[in-house]
């Protein structure tokens, strides 16, 4: 199914943000690709223009500047006219123990993953809230989405500072969507479980502990098939992996139940 929209996707030169990129690029949608690393951004913009990408835009952009934010959004409405969806998916981990944890490593975190996703959603409503509004659709102004994590739903031992950004862009997600509904913008969060991306070689680089994540590791396509989905038809929550929701909301309503899984968890697959 083509839809010929122009998509922002933040943090576009690996993993997720990547993946759903190449998968967009087959619905012949004009694509904006923006991180920091313009070499890695290029060989994807490649990779789009394969498979079918009506048009690809590259912008160098660090998400922690909302300057650099802002003017990726005011450039890619300069060149085609309006902004259809926004991914917010740049990010990064971090592994240390809550009271291990510094302030210059919690100031950096949020900077990115929650201010940095803070500044694409102000960006792109901005500019949505004053594009025509196409046909009836509950999106017709545009789509806001930020890639959460199922961390969001629940905090993971080793990841207390990651969870708790995760958990920071779902409940602004959630604002969002109910205070722009009526205005023909929608707002989503996506969920994936254990990717298999860069994330786990980054997060270990920047800690004490290593790790390659929890339990079955998942593709970053796996992650973009259902992103793409949701862009189609937009719903609240994007949850890649069938039945892990389900999976988090016994663990919340059972936290003693979650608090030993994770905890077995953590000790098979952690290491210093």
């Amino acid at each position: 199914m083509r839809m010929e929209k122009t998509i922002i996707i933040t943090g576009a030169s690996s993993g997720i943000g990547a993946a759903t990129a190449v998968a967009l690029a087959a619905t012949g949608a004009n694509l904006v690709l923006v991180a920091r690393r313009m070499e890695k951004l290029q060989e994807v913009a490649a990779k789009c223009t394969v498979a079918g990408a009506k048009e690809t835009l590259v912008m160098h952009c660090d998400v922690s500047r909302r300057k650099d934010v802002e003017r990726c959004v005011d450039e890619a409405v300069a060149k085609f006219g309006r902004l259809d969806v926004m991914l917010a998916n740049a990010g990064y981990g971090f592994l240390a123990k809550v009271h291990e944890t510094t302030e210059e490593q919690f100031d950096e975190i949020v900077a990115t993953n929650v201010k940095g996703t803070w500044y694409a959603m102000q960006a792109a409503a901005r500019v949505m809230l004053k594009q025509e509004r196409l046909g009836g659709r509950k999106d017709g102004r545009g789509h806001i989405m930020a890639v959460s994590s199922a961390a969001g739903k629940r905090g993971l031992p080793t990841s207390g500072l990651y969870s708790m950004t995760k958990a920071a862009q779902l409940l602004l997600a959630q604002s969002m969507r109910v205070e722009l509904a009526d205005e023909g913008i929608y707002v989503s969060t996506v969920h994936p479980m254990t990717t298999d991306t860069e994330f786990f070689d980054v997060s270990s680089s920047k800690s004490q502990l290593k790790t390659n994540g929890l339990g079955r590791l998942y593709s970053a396509e796996s992650v973009a098939k259902a992103i793409v989905r949701a862009i189609k038809k937009p719903r609240p929550e994007v949850w890649p992996v069938w039945g892990s929701n389900l999976l988090l909301s016994i663990a919340s309503l059972w936290p003693s139940f979650g608090d030993h899984a994770l905890a077995q968890a953590v000790r098979r697959r952690m290491t210093r």
